[in-house]
C-alpha cells in the first residue's frame, strides 16, 4: 500500500517533477520512502532507459507494475550497497 501511494503521488499529472525535473523527482521519492518506511533506492544510470519506459507505461497507460518492479529491485540493489549504514526498516 506504502508503495502504491508514493507512485500514485510520483506519477501524477498535477506533479510535474517527473516531466523535465527527473533528479528532483527522484530525490522527493528517496525522501517520500525514508517517512515512509520504506528502505530507499537511487535510479542508477545504467538502467534508466528501462526506469524511462517504466515511467512511460505508469503514465499512459496507468500500469504501475512495471514502475513498481524497478523500483523494488534498485531497492534491492541500493540496500546491498549500503547494507551496515542504513538501519532496519520493515515494509
Amino acid at each position: 500500500k506504502k508503495w502504491k501511494s508514493i507512485i500514485d503521488f510520483f506519477v501524477s499529472p498535477n506533479v510535474v517533477l517527473h516531466d523535465g525535473n527527473g533528479r528532483t523527482g527522484r530525490l522527493i521519492l528517496f525522501k517520500e520512502c525514508l517517512k515512509n518506511d520504506i528502505d530507499p533506492f537511487v535510479v542508477n544510470d545504467s538502467r534508466k532507459a528501462e526506469y524511462y519506459h517504466a515511467l512511460n507505461t505508469a503514465q499512459t497507460k496507468q500500469d504501475y507494475s512495471l514502475l513498481e518492479r524497478f523500483f523494488r529491485e534498485e531497492q534491492t540493489d541500493y540496500r546491498q550497497q549500503v547494507e551496515g549504514f542504513l538501519p532496519p526498516v520493515k515494509e
